[in-house]
């Protein structure tokens, strides 16, 4: 035989005697170049609080919106986080998320007030990093502060409902496979 390989249909190939379906193949090389194994290190950087906190009603319009942090995060600009209206997937609040002073935090600064009687998400991307370069470890408080793990279902509803950025590249992805934490908080009337 000349050839390991003849193309037998569309969407199958014959290799060695076996007809092998070409989406198999892909997915079986998805697979592989998908699994590598990353761990987050004990000690790591962590969430220490979100303000408002997770599940707070009555917010003031104008409070000041801050994800705090155990150690220094990485410094400059477009981290990813994000201030959505309502549940995530939802629209993102125009504005800027900053490094505090302190370097131990992210602060949001709207371009307008919120809207009253009004639900928020506090988006925190999964692949957020501290001044290391190492991934936050979102495993150690993020549930216990209210968050809720992003799933890819809810990232890409953000597009088929046009709302822009869907917030699931790279950046936003965390080791578990899941987008991040989501805490969700309402404005006062």
């Amino acid at each position: 035989m000349s050839s390991w390989v003849v193309p037998s249909s569309r969407f199958s190939v014959y290799v060695a005697g076996m007809t092998i379906n070409r989406v198999y193949i892909l997915l079986t090389l998805l697979l592989a170049a998908c699994s590598t194994s990353t761990s987050v290190e004990v000690g790591s950087t962590a969430l220490l609080t979100t303000n408002p906190a997770a599940g707070t009603a009555g917010v003031d319009v104008k409070a000041q919106i801050e994800v705090r942090f155990d150690s220094p995060i990485a410094p400059g600009a477009g981290h990813p986080i994000a201030l959505q209206v309502g549940d995530c997937p939802g629209p993102v609040v125009a504005g800027t998320w900053s490094r505090t002073a302190d370097g131990m935090g992210l602060r949001f600064t709207s371009t307008q007030p919120l809207d009253p009687s009004t639900r928020y998400t506090i988006h925190v991307g999964g692949g957020l990093t501290d001044a290391d370069g190492a991934i936050i470890n979102l495993d150690l408080n993020g549930l216990a502060l209210g968050g809720t793990w992003v799933t890819l279902d809810m990232v890409m509803g953000m597009n088929s409902m046009g709302m822009g950025q869907s917030h699931s590249g790279p950046e936003w992805l965390y080791l578990n496979g899941m987008y991040g934490l989501a805490f969700g908080f309402t404005t006062g009337p």
